[in-house]
C-alpha cells in the first residue's frame, strides 16, 4: 500500500493509536500492581527523574497539567527513579508544582549519592482517560496514586480548608454537580466528551433531589450564565468558592479561543487562577454525591474522592468528532 492509499484511507491514526495501546499496557500492569504500595526509598543508590517538559505549555493549574505530570511520575516509578517535577522551572509566571503540592522526591535531591536523569519524554501513553470513571478498576488505581503523590502543601490546604468551612459548615448532605462550557462548547474539541445541555443537568438534579435529601448544591463551572440558572431553579441552595467567571470575558471577547488565554487583572493571575480552579474541584469531591458533565475536572473530583462518594452520574454522551 502506497502512502497516498495510506493517507487517503486515514490508516495513520489507527496505526498511532494502536502504537499507544501496545506502549500504555506494561505502564497500566505496573500502576495496578503498585497502586496500594507505600513509598520505599533505596538508600544505597538513588536516581531523581527530572521532569522538565510536559505535552503542552502550561501557565495554570489544569487537570490537563496534573493527569500529565502523573502520567510521568508513573513512568519514573517504573523505570525505578523518584520524580522531580521541574516544568516551567525558567518561567516564573506560569505554574510550577510546588505553587499547590508538596515535592514528590522528600528532600532526596539534597543528599549525596544521588544521581540526576532528565525525562526524554513529554508524556506516557498510560495517563487517566475519560471513560476511565465509568470503570470501577481503572478509579481504584487513579485514586491510590493521587492519595500516594498528589499531596497539597500546607498554604494550598489551608486556604481549602477555609472555603470549605465557610461553605460547608452546617450543611449535612451537600450534592456536587460539575457543568464545563465557555471554550469547551464552543469548539467541541475532537475525541472529548459531549457536554450535557445545562438544562438537562438541571432536571436531573431535579429529579435526583425529589428522592434524595439534599441541603445545598455546590456547583463547580467556569461560567456566570451557568451558576444564574441553577441559583433561578435551585434558589437559596447554591454553593460556590471564591473565583472568577471565565464568561464574563471570554464571550465578550472573539480574538479568544481557550479559556487559558482569559487573564484577570490582578497579580499573580495565573496562580490564583490555578488555585481557584483547584480548591473547586476539590471541594466537589468532598460533596456526598456528583452530578455533570465528563470532562478533566470531573476526574479530578472523583480520583480526589478516594471511592466515597454515595452516587454518582456522569453523562455519557459520547465524543466530539
Amino acid at each position: 500500500m502506497s502512502l497516498k492509499d495510506i493517507y487517503n484511507q486515514k490508516i495513520y491514526p489507527n496505526l498511532y493509536f494502536a502504537g499507544q495501546r501496545l506502549e500504555r499496557i506494561p505502564y497500566h500492569i505496573y500502576a495496578g500492581k503498585h497502586a496500594e504500595d507505600t513509598e520505599s526509598f533505596n538508600r544505597d543508590l538513588i536516581k531523581i527523574m527530572q521532569i522538565k517538559e510536559g505535552e503542552y505549555e502550561y501557565e495554570y493549574f489544569n487537570f490537563c497539567y496534573l493527569h500529565n505530570m502523573l502520567a510521568l511520575i508513573i513512568y519514573a516509578k517504573y523505570h525505578k527513579m523518584y520524580p522531580q517535577i521541574c516544568v516551567n522551572e525558567n518561567k516564573k509566571e506560569n505554574i510550577h508544582w510546588e505553587w499547590y503540592f508538596q515535592p514528590l522526591d522528600d528532600g532526596l535531591r539534597s543528599k549525596r549519592n544521588v544521581t540526576f536523569v532528565e525525562c526524554k519524554k513529554k508524556t506516557n501513553a498510560y495517563l487517566p482517560k475519560f471513560d476511565d470513571i465509568f470503570n470501577k478498576k481503572e478509579v481504584h488505581i487513579w485514586c491510590q496514586w493521587y492519595k500516594k503523590y498528589i499531596r497539597l502543601n500546607s498554604k494550598t490546604r489551608e486556604y481549602i480548608e477555609a472555603e470549605y468551612k465557610q461553605l460547608f459548615e452546617g450543611k449535612r448532605k451537600v450534592l456536587g454537580v460539575i457543568c464545563r462550557g465557555t471554550d469547551y462548547l464552543a469548539l467541541k474539541p475532537s475525541g472529548h466528551p459531549v457536554q450535557p445541555e445545562i438544562k438537562d443537568v438541571i432536571a436531573y438534579c431535579k429529579k435526583y433531589m425529589e428522592k434524595n435529601k439534599y441541603d445545598a448544591i455546590y456547583l463547580a463551572t467556569e461560567e456566570r450564565k451557568t451558576r444564574d440558572l441553577f441559583k433561578k431553579e435551585f434558589p437559596g441552595k447554591i454553593l460556590e468558592n471564591k473565583r472568577r467567571y471565565y464568561d464574563d470575558i471570554y464571550d465578550k471577547d472573539s480574538s479568544i479561543s481557550y479559556i487559558k488565554d482569559v487573564h484577570f487583572e490582578r497579580e499573580n493571575d495565573n496562580y490564583w487562577s490555578g488555585l481557584e480552579y483547584l480548591s473547586s474541584i476539590i471541594l466537589l469531591s468532598r460533596c456526598d454525591a456528583l452530578v455533570g458533565g465528563n470532562c478533566g475536572g470531573t476526574l479530578g473530583a472523583i480520583f480526589f474522592n478516594d471511592e466515597k462518594y454515595e452516587f454518582t452520574y456522569v453523562f455519557d454522551l459520547g465524543l466530539y468528532p
